[in-house]
């Protein structure tokens, strides 16, 4: 009985020892490898080491603040809009859930524009219920690119439909425009221009005719270039642009811009967005989502760089790695 006692006691030390430094692992872990470079469809880690949960959703630029930030859909708990922060594009951290759903059934492709005359973020977003048949576009504002953002109001755009949707601001005037997938299950693309304060939709509204969806929005040489993917749901499908010397329109079909999709399905993707890079010349970041079949927290990105060749076409074509020395910097 003596021994087994004085057994237990040596045994006991060694247990505390091996507690301490368990609690203690976390300290001691290792920060993910910075990244260089985009790796589309790859691992994409936070500078947490977890993985990005920010999907359909858009990037901009704070100048005043040297950062970029990316919104997207949090499909983790809680549901709502993410946010992240990034000095180079490649290497973001999270700043957290900046938009809590709450009792909005559906939540989707969140884009975000700077109000310069009010000082506040501006959010636009689908706003739906169940089954898809609200169709309504959602407002949220905030006075810090981090949130939190406060659901303003939420309504058809001049009465139609609006499911998937894609923003564009003109770099001179600052008016900005929502393409909105509009209508009887995405009949059609109609575009249309906000009010200077970006908080409501004016009745500058024009129907594109096009039926998809994802409209993602550039503009080169004068001339204004939508992406967009089918209707297809959840399953990539090969996407097509549009051209038009106005962004109201008359667009005109040009046909499927990815080069070599050899799965002709986008890259396995679908576009939320086009980011022009400041900083670089011609720089267009194409923003798409690899759903594989379901909006998960751990959903894909293909960031790829968007060529508009001499002749004024539209092209992307597949890198397994690259980086932003592909783009020309602007002299200072």
């Amino acid at each position: 009985m003596m021994k087994s006692k004085i057994m237990a006691f040596r045994i006991k030390p060694v247990l505390l020892v091996l507690c301490v430094i368990a609690s203690l692992a976390p300290s001691f872990a290792q920060k993910p490898t910075p990244h260089t470079s985009f790796k589309p469809g790859g691992e994409w880690l936070d500078t947490d080491g977890k993985h990005i949960d920010c999907h359909g959703g858009n990037i901009i630029y704070v100048d005043s603040l040297k950062t970029y930030y990316w919104y997207g859909e949090h499909r983790g708990q809680p549901r709502g809009a993410s946010c992240y922060s990034s000095k180079d594009l490649y290497n973001w951290k999270n700043e957290g859930v900046v938009l809590d759903k709450g009792e909005i059934e559906i939540f989707e492709r969140p884009k975000v524009v700077y109000d310069a005359a009010k000082q506040q973020y501006v959010m636009w977003f689908h706003y739906d219920g169940n089954r898809y048949t609200v169709a309504e576009l959602g407002v949220a504002t905030s006075d810090k690119p981090t949130g939190p953002f406060v659901v303003q109001h939420h309504e058809r755009p001049n009465g139609h439909e609006s499911r998937d949707i894609g923003m564009y601001l003109e770099p001179d005037t600052k008016k900005a425009y929502i393409g909105y997938a509009a209508d009887h299950t995405n009949r059609t693309i109609r575009m249309v221009e906000l009010s200077d304060d970006y908080l409501s939709t004016t009745t500058n509204d024009v129907d594109i005719e096009a039926h998809c969806e994802g409209p993602g929005i550039l503009k080169k040489n004068g001339t204004y270039y939508l992406l967009t993917s089918g209707c297809s749901g959840w399953t990539p499908n090969p996407a097509t642009y549009y051209t038009a010397k106005n962004i109201l329109g008359p667009y005109t079909k040009q046909g499927n811009p990815f080069v070599g999709d050899a799965g002709n399905n986008s890259f396995n993707s679908q576009p939320c967005y086009i980011f022009k890079i400041p900083g670089y010349k011609d720089a267009y970041l194409y923003m798409g989502d690899r759903w594989n079949g379901g909006g998960r927290p751990d959903s894909q990105y293909v960031f790829l760089p968007i060529t508009i060749t001499e002749d004024g076409k539209m092209e992307l074509h597949w890198y397994k790695e690259w980086d932003l020395s592909m783009f020309t910097p602007v002299k200072k």
